[in-house]
Order: C-alpha cells, then structure tokens, then sequence
C-alpha cells in the first residue's frame, strides 16, 4: 500500500451534478446508480498507475472494482461521494478464501471502528470515528504495514508499545487480504529479482572507476532496473523499496534510494 494523492482524480463533465441527483434519489435506489461510480474507475485507475489502492498490484488484464471505502450499505449518505471510492483488485474488495492456507479475506462490507459506539449516522459525523482500517488516502497510514524479507505484511510497529497502530495495522492486513499466498510468493519473486540485481553490481561498482564504458554501462543498467523497481508507477513498488532499503549500507544503494 502506498499513498494515493485523491486531489489528483479528474472528475468527468457533469459527473457532480449526476452524483447529486443520485442521491437525492433515496437510499433503497443506490445501486440503481452504479454507473456514478463505474464512470470513475479509469480516472481512479489513472492516479494509482493501474495498480489496486490497497495491494498495489497492477489490474491491467482485471475488471478490478470501485469500492466505497465507507461501505454505501452503511453510509448511503456518502455512496456518490468521490472521495470514498478506492480502485480495488478482487482478492482485496471481495470476501474468498486463500485456498493454500485456508484463511479468509477480502474488505466486503466490512468497515470497523475502534469505538462503535462512535459510528456515524449522517455525513457531518463521519469525522467521530476513528476507523481501523487504513486507508491509502491518508499520507500517514500506508506507512504503517511493513514487510518480512519473505513478502509477508507484517505491522510496522509493535504491539507492545503501540498498540493502536499494530491493531490497525494488523486487521488491515487481514481484510484487505494482504497476506494471500499468491501475493506473498510474488512479492517473494520481486525479492530475489531485486537481491540479484544488488549483487551484480555491487560487483561492478568499484570496477567503474577504471573507465571502461562498457562496465560503466553495465552498471548502469543494473541500478536503472532498480529505480525502475522503487518508481511510483512499478507493481509492489513499496514493498520494493523495503527489500532495496535492506542494502543501505552500499553507498549507491543510498543514493539510488534518496533520489528515486
């Protein structure tokens, strides 16, 4: 999960307009109206690079889905409301079970709060609550969830000093399905990719102080496919920069980190 900046969705001609009339249509009628929320998906795909708000995959060959991260079957006040739509691949907005270790996952409906007594019943007190699920909106919140060396999420801070945050952290990680299996192994897969790209040229570096432009080149190449890796539009790319992080201690490394 990395930061989704929502300032930046373009929003079609004369969509406000439409999503006001959508509304004013009743809540039993919401779905009536889903094209309010379809017509958005491209310009949510636009600002997250094709890639899913929560996994970050990339969704080019899937239908992939606009979830309302306030679910509209809870909050019909805000079901055509911009902000609250997510692009979401499947195994991130839909309930289904990883069939390698048995363990559900998925968003649905699903949208708890640290004090449920504090839910909101129209939009002004929406800003009462203190969700737990994170959202990529927020600059602040992606940055909680960390990762193993083996692509499994894990929180970033401990329970037993941040309670709040490994909370959050953790039932994010379990609803948005973040640690299915076939994500897990192609995290795993980007890993060794990103380790063996270090290791080359690592192997290279000193030598491209001898003015071999071959070498040079050579180098070169290695590092762009690693920045490549890191850059925002790149599938995983948080996850990425994480493993890439693990090999500061290599100046160019550093540099390449600092500057991509």
């Amino acid at each position: 999960m990395r930061y989704i900046n929502m300032d930046q969705l373009k929003l079609p001609d004369n969509w406000q307009a439409r999503s006001h009339i959508a509304l004013a249509d009743g809540a039993e009628r919401i779905n009536d109206h889903s094209d309010i929320w379809r017509d958005l998906k491209p310009f949510l795909m636009e600002i997250s690079h094709n890639k899913c708000f929560y996994c970050e995959m990339v969704q080019e060959r899937s239908d992939g889905a606009v979830d309302h991260f306030r679910p509209k079957s809870k909050y019909p006040w805000s079901a055509f409301r911009h902000s609250n739509y997510r692009f979401a691949c499947t195994f991130c907005n839909s309930v289904r079970t990883d069939r390698e270790n048995g363990k559900t996952g998925g968003k649905g409906d699903n949208f708890p709060l640290v004090d449920e007594a504090q839910r909101a019943t129209c939009l002004d007190t929406e800003q009462n609550e203190n969700p737990i699920l994170l959202d990529p909106c927020e600059p602040d919140e992606p940055g909680l969830i960390d990762f193993d060396q083996s692509g499994r999420p894990i929180p970033r801070y401990s329970e037993e000093v941040h309670a709040g945050r490994y909370r959050r952290a953790n039932e994010s990680i379990k609803f948005y399905h973040l640690g299915h299996s076939d994500l897990v192994d192609t995290r795993t897969i980007l890993a060794v990719s990103i380790e063996r790209k270090v290791k080359a040229a690592e192997r290279l570096f000193p030598l491209t102080e001898s003015g071999n432009v071959v070498i040079d080149n050579s180098f070169k190449e290695h590092v762009r496919t690693l920045a490549n890796c890191i850059s925002e539009n790149a599938e995983l790319s948080v996850f990425a920069r994480r493993i890439l992080a693990g090999h500061r201690h290599i100046e160019w490394v550093d540099s390449l980190l600092c500057s991509a």
